[in-house]
């Protein structure tokens, strides 16, 4: 089968080198492909194969990249690339290292004496806290108190009602604990960034990643069992540590669509070869004379200026601040490098 190159990050060094089989999540040989002082951790892989994974195959292959990755963190800094990118060949590799060398440079650089620390707050026993808010809630104990005496067929559309602000108490109380916590973290350590995950249900009142220096792990630890103490035996707090920093710099590597960057260009009425200023010039243009305000009575006029939007996105994200050519034979060979958000950072 033919084979293409699997990316899982970029480190910092200047020579070929092979790591040894990692563990049996990883049993594929991994190497680097350098790039001047920077180079890809990679390891070949079927090409065409991510078309045809079931779920059971993408944990496994999940696994295998954070393994990978988390074994060349005990020797490199490693700028995390995103879960599944694949690259055609090695030049392709060399062509991602040469368009992003500056930007894959200074986050090195960054990130070199950095951690990400991720930090997971949960209820001990959530019933005890929704017994209490029916309980303390004035409206919501008045309420209660109103159905109790009529018969439960019916209170059936009432204790639906009920149950929703119970909910609404429940993720204000939430909000606001989420609230003291950040802050006291950020009085006791010096973080750099946070960013906030997704709840993953009703027990859990805060999943955050923390961005900070190396030498303040202690000292975040130490606020960390502040916390505990403080919230006492209500309040579940967990820490992973020293993490790669896949909740700040894990980026994507996309293959540029030339028909998509035609189509954009075409749409914003510009050459084969733009530059920024060129692109804004363009769009400002368009905006002034395609905005839905001025065409109260075209119901498309919405959708055609959303189109101009994206176009207008889509060549700024492409020219990164180059002059660039748009023609075919230039747009084919080209890659779109950017950081893969997957949060929100404050």
């Amino acid at each position: 089968m033919a084979q293409a190159i699997y990316v899982y990050g970029v480190i910092g060094a200047n020579e070929e080198k092979r790591f040894v089989p990692m563990e049996k999540a990883c049993s594929t040989e991994v190497y680097t492909i350098p790039y001047k002082d920077i180079a890809s951790v990679v390891s070949d892989y079927p090409k065409n194969s991510f078309d045809y994974r079931t779920r059971e195959i993408v944990a496994k292959e999940l696994i295998k990249h954070q393994t990978v990755i988390e074994n060349i963190m005990k020797e490199y800094t490693i700028i995390p690339i995103k879960f599944g990118t694949l690259l055609e060949n090695t030049d392709g590799v060399k062509k991602v290292l040469e368009k992003g060398y500056s930007e894959f440079k200074d986050k090195l650089e960054k990130i070199g004496k950095k951690i990400e620390l991720d930090v997971v707050a949960v209820w001990n026993n959530l019933d005890s806290i929704i017994k209490r808010i029916g309980e303390e809630n004035e409206e919501i104990s008045k309420f209660k108190e109103e159905i109790a005496k009529k018969s439960a067929q019916d209170t059936f559309q009432e204790r639906i009602e009920i149950g929703s602000m119970i909910k609404d108490a429940l993720e204000k109380e939430k909000s606001d604990l989420q609230t003291k916590m950040l802050e006291f973290l950020k009085e006791k350590v010096k973080v750099c960034e946070f960013k906030r995950h997704e709840l993953m249900d009703d027990r859990v009142i805060l999943n955050c990643a923390f961005l900070l220096d190396k030498d303040k792990e202690n000292e975040f630890d130490r606020a960390l069992k502040e916390l505990n103490e403080k919230y006492n035996e209500k309040i579940n707090f967990r820490c992973i540590s020293s993490l790669p920093l896949y909740s700040f710099f894990t980026y994507e590597v996309k293959k540029v669509n030339f028909e998509n960057i035609d189509n954009a260009r075409k749409l914003l009425g510009l050459g084969e070869e733009v530059d920024i200023s060129e692109i804004k010039a363009s769009y400002r243009r368009l905006a002034r004379e395609k905005h839905p305000d001025k065409f109260p009575d075209d119901i498309d006029a919405q959708k055609k200026f959303e189109e101009i939007q994206r176009a207008y996105k889509m060549l700024l994200d492409h020219c990164q601040n180059e002059r660039k050519s748009l023609r075919k034979e230039d747009i084919e060979s080209s890659y779109m490098i950017s950081i893969f958000d997957i949060g929100h950072v404050r």
